[in-house]
């Protein structure tokens, strides 16, 4: 039994490979000439990092070219590649409170290609465990406010599954 623990152990270790390095400059996102520029803040580093499927084994691919558009934003890269995309105001002022249009990220390059398409966030309402019910309303309240104000923004890491092309 202790073997079969350690032979399953070192196939998960085996299986996990660590991500590509960046190498090259990172790319910013150009902001359309249709987007008022009082909805955009500031701007957040987004990776996107293309992976192929084979005999259930997933591998990261580098050099192929990704084209990410949105009605907001559009960008080039080759992966892995690190994008400084804009983060939205949120405010009721704004249609939908300023939340970005969804972001289609369309790899391809070497006999593969792939899509994938990206939701902006905005934070989570969180409430605590073991504060009462004084301190789960309390928190409820905090946490919503600085939900509704903070920034739309893409996640982190974008990863698009690829596939050899028909």
């Amino acid at each position: 039994m202790k073997n079969c623990i350690w032979l399953v152990a070192a196939t998960i270790v085996a299986g996990c490979t660590p991500p590509l390095e960046i190498t090259r400059a990172d790319v910013t996102a150009r902001v359309l000439d249709t987007v008022p520029r009082e909805r955009v803040t500031s701007y957040r580093p987004m990776e996107v990092r293309a992976f192929t499927i084979n005999n259930g084994r997933q591998t990261e691919l580098a050099g192929l070219q990704c084209a990410l558009r949105s009605e907001e934003v559009a960008a080039d890269v080759v992966t892995p590649a690190r994008v400084e995309m804009p983060r939205f105001v949120q405010s009721g002022q704004f249609f939908a409170r300023g939340r970005p249009a969804q972001l289609q990220i369309r790899c391809e390059g070497f006999g593969y290609e792939g899509a994938e398409t990206v939701f902006a966030q905005d934070k989570e309402v969180s409430t605590a465990t073991n504060a009462g019910v004084g301190g789960a309303i309390l928190t409820t309240v905090v946490s919503a406010a600085v939900a509704s104000s903070t920034p739309w923004e893409f996640p982190p890491v974008s990863r698009v599954t690829v596939r050899a092309a028909q």
